[in-house]
C-alpha cells in the first residue's frame, strides 16, 4: 500500500468519502489529514478535496452548565467559609499549643548540675536523605529473604510480604531453618514479667487480642549491625572485603567468628497513652472524670453538641465519643518503673556489661497526650511527668547496677550491667525537654548515690545502634540495646515507607539479622488475632529460652521445660543441632500460622513420632 502501481480493491466506496486527486496516494492524503485534524475539525490549511465526518463523541462526562438559585449559592458560600474557618482555627490551635510546649532555654549541661560530663558529645545527628534510607531498606529486605533460604528474590510482581509468607509456610511445615538463623533463634530469650489480668490491660478486646508482646514481656535477640547512623555500610576489620559494597551480604553467626561483634537487642513496649486522640493504652491508665455542670466540656474528648443545636457544621468524621478522662499518673509511672527494672534485670541475667538505653516511651507515645487529657497542654505538667519517668530509671540503675557491697556479699549477689549508656538526642524542642529531664534526674540521684556517676554515661546525639556496634568488640554478647518495640509486631512495618524516624523501624532497616529474627518472632507481616501464649510458644518452637522475671529475687531460674509448639509435639530446646526438631504440618490453608495449634490430621503423625508423651495437655 502506498506504492505507485497499487490499485484500490473493487467494491463500493464508503458513503461520505471524498475524491482523491489524481497522482496522489490515498495513504498520503490520509496522513496529512490526520495531522491537520484537531478535535474532529480540519484546520485552515487542510486540503478541501477530502472531507470526513466528525468523530462521534459521547455526551457522558460533558459538563453541563447549571444555574443555581441565590439560596443555593449562599449555602455553598457558607459551607466553604465553615471549612476554611475550621481549618484555620485548627492550624492556629496547633501552633498555639506547640509554642506553649516549647521549653525555654538550652540543653542543660550535666557538669553544671554536679553530675559527670558527657562521655561522648556530638553537635547533631546525621541527616539522611530519603532515597538512601529507602535504598538501605530494600537491601535489607533482600538480605532477610536470602538468609532465610529464598533463592528467587524480589521481582516486579512479588512483594516482601508475599515472599515472607511463603518462607514462613515452609518453616512451619518443616520446622527447619538455615544454620545462621537457627543458631540465632536458639539463643533468643523471652523474659516474662508480672502477670496481668485480661480485664486490667484494656477494655478494647478487639485491639488487645492482636498484641503479640505482653505488657511486661521482653524478647532478647542476638544481632549484628550492618549500617551506621548515616546509613553507610559498617566496615568490619576481620572481613572488610565482605562489606565493601552496600549490597554485600552481612556475616552470620554460624561462621568461624561466631557471635564476635554481635550484641543483644531487647524488645520492650512502652504504654501508648498519647500517640493520638485514640491512643490504645490511654483507657487503661485513666479514670473517668466527674463532670461539673458549670464547667464547659472539652470538644476533643466528649461528644460534640453541635448536632443537637440549631447551628450546623461541616464534618467528615465524628470526634471520639467518650466522656472526659484523666490520666492516673501513679499507675502509669508504676508500670514504667517495672519496665525499666525488667530491662535491667534481663540484661543482668544475660551477663551484659554495657547497657544502652534511650528516653523509653517519651517520644510519640507522649507527644499528643494533651488530646486525651487537656491538663497536659501545660508544658510544665508534661515536663513533670517526664521527670518522674527519668527518676524511675535512676532508681532502677542504683538498685540493680550498683555493686551490692563489699566482702562476702559480692559473691552472693552479682550486680547488673557495669556501665549504662544513655543516648540523648538534642535536635528539637521535644528531645531537648527529654534530655533535660534525664540530666536533672541523674544529678539529683547522684547526690544520694555518688556511684551513679561511674555507672551512668551520658551521650549526646549518639546513635544507639552504632554505639552498640562499637562496644561489641569487648566480648561476645556483652552489650545490650533496649528497643522501643511495637506490641503487635516487633519492628512494626519496617519494610514499608512509614515511620522514617522511629527507633523501632530504623533499627530493623539497618540490621538484616534483627529484621529476620523479628519476622520469625512475629511469624507474620501484619497484626492478627493471637493467643496470649503465642509469643512463648513461638520462642519454644525455635528452641529459645523462657525466663520468669517475676521469680528472680535472689535466684534467676529459666523455665527449660520441653516446648510443645504445634500438634502437641514436644521439641527439645537443646537438641544439639542448630534447628528445632521437625513438627507436624499445620492446616493447608494456613500452614505458616502458629496460633492455630495444629489440626487433627497434623496431630496423628506427631503422636506416632512422640509416642505416649504426645498426648500431654497444652
Amino acid at each position: 500500500m502506498g506504492c505507485k502501481g497499487s490499485k484500490r480493491p473493487a467494491g463500493p466506496r464508503p458513503e461520505g468519502a471524498g475524491q482523491v486527486g489524481q497522482g496522489t496516494s490515498q495513504s498520503t492524503v490520509a496522513t496529512e489529514a490526520d495531522k491537520a485534524a484537531v478535535d474532529g475539525k480540519f484546520a485552515a490549511n487542510a486540503k478541501p478535496a477530502l472531507t470526513a465526518a466528525a468523530p462521534i463523541r459521547s455526551a457522558r462526562g460533558v459538563s453541563e452548565v447549571k444555574t443555581y438559585s441565590a439560596e443555593q449559592q449562599a449555602a455553598a458560600g457558607k459551607i466553604g467559609a465553615a471549612v476554611r474557618g475550621s481549618a484555620t482555627r485548627w492550624e492556629v490551635k496547633q501552633e498555639y499549643h506547640e509554642i506553649r510546649r516549647r521549653p525555654e532555654g538550652r540543653p542543660l549541661q550535666p557538669i553544671e548540675l554536679g553530675f559527670a560530663d558527657y562521655a561522648q558529645k556530638k553537635p547533631s545527628m546525621p541527616s539522611v536523605p530519603d532515597h538512601l534510607r529507602f535504598r538501605v531498606r530494600d537491601v535489607t529486605k533482600q538480605r532477610v529473604l536470602a538468609q532465610l533460604g529464598n533463592d528467587e528474590g524480589l521481582g516486579s510482581f512479588s512483594t516482601f510480604e508475599m515472599m515472607a509468607a511463603r518462607l514462613l509456610e515452609k518453616v512451619a511445615a518443616s520446622g527447619k531453618l538455615p544454620p545462621g538463623p537457627a543458631k540465632q533463634m536458639a539463643s533468643t530469650h523471652l523474659f516474662n514479667g508480672e502477670e496481668v489480668k485480661a480485664d486490667a490491660e484494656d477494655s478494647l478486646a478487639k485491639r488487645q487480642d492482636t498484641y503479640l508482646l505482653g505488657k511486661f514481656q521482653i524478647v532478647a535477640v542476638p544481632v549484628v549491625a550492618d549500617y551506621d547512623a548515616a546509613f553507610d555500610v559498617l566496615q568490619v576489620e576481620s572481613n572488610s572485603k565482605q562489606t565493601a559494597k552496600p549490597d554485600a551480604p552481612s556475616r552470620d553467626c554460624d561462621g568461624p567468628e561466631g557471635f564476635n561483634g554481635w550484641f543483644w537487642v531487647l524488645h520492650s513496649a512502652a504504654p501508648n497513652i498519647g500517640e493520638s486522640a485514640l491512643a490504645e493504652d490511654f483507657l487503661s491508665y485513666s479514670v473517668e472524670e466527674v463532670q461539673d455542670n458549670d464547667r464547659p466540656l472539652r470538644i476533643d474528648s466528649v461528644q460534640s453538641q453541635a448536632s443537637t443545636s440549631s447551628t450546623s457544621r461541616c464534618c467528615w468524621k465524628d470526634r471520639p465519643m467518650r466522656t472526659c478522662r484523666r490520666l492516673n499518673e501513679d499507675l502509669y509511672i508504676a508500670d514504667i518503673a517495672r519496665l525499666w527494672r525488667n530491662a535491667l534485670l534481663a540484661m543482668k541475667i544475660l551477663e551484659v556489661e554495657d547497657a544502652i538505653l534511650f528516653p523509653f516511651g517519651m517520644g510519640a507515645f507522649l507527644r499528643h497526650l494533651n488530646l486525651n487529657d487537656d491538663r497536659y497542654e501545660d508544658p510544665a505538667r508534661l515536663h513533670m511527668l517526664k521527670r518522674r519517668i527519668a527518676a524511675e530509671l535512676m532508681n532502677a540503675i542504683v538498685d540493680i547496677c550498683t555493686p551490692p557491697g563489699s566482702g562476702k556479699s559480692k559473691a552472693v549477689s552479682k550486680a547488673g550491667p557495669q556501665r549504662v549508656h544513655l543516648c540523648l538526642v538534642c535536635v528539637n524542642p521535644e528531645s531537648i525537654d527529654n534530655h533535660n529531664c534525664f540530666v536533672e534526674a541523674a544529678a539529683d540521684k547522684a547526690q544520694q548515690c555518688p556511684q551513679l556517676k561511674k555507672i551512668l554515661q551520658l551521650r549526646q546525639n549518639v546513635d544507639s545502634l552504632q554505639l552498640a556496634h562499637e562496644l561489641s568488640h569487648r566480648g561476645q554478647l556483652k552489650v545490650a540495646l533496649l528497643n522501643g518495640a511495637n506490641r503487635k509486631l516487633c519492628g512494626n512495618h519496617w519494610f514499608q515507607s512509614g515511620a522514617r524516624f522511629a527507633i523501632d523501624e530504623n533499627l530493623h532497616r539497618r540490621s538484616a539479622s534483627l529484621s529476620r529474627a523479628s519476622l520469625l518472632v512475629n511469624f507474620d507481616t501484619e497484626p492478627r488475632p493471637r493467643r496470649s501464649s503465642q509469643l512463648e510458644e513461638t520462642i519454644r518452637f525455635f528452641g529459645g529460652r523462657v525466663v520468669n522475671l517475676a521469680q528472680t529475687g535472689a535466684k534467676e531460674k529459666a523455665t527449660n521445660a520441653k516446648p510443645e509448639p504445634l500438634g502437641n509435639e514436644k521439641v527439645e530446646p537443646k537438641g544439639g543441632k542448630d534447628t528445632a526438631a521437625p513438627v507436624a504440618k499445620a492446616k493447608a490453608k494456613k500452614p505458616f500460622c502458629l496460633c492455630c495449634g495444629g489440626s487433627k490430621s497434623a496431630q496423628k503423625p506427631a503422636a506416632k513420632k512422640a509416642g505416649k508423651d504426645s498426648g500431654a495437655a497444652r
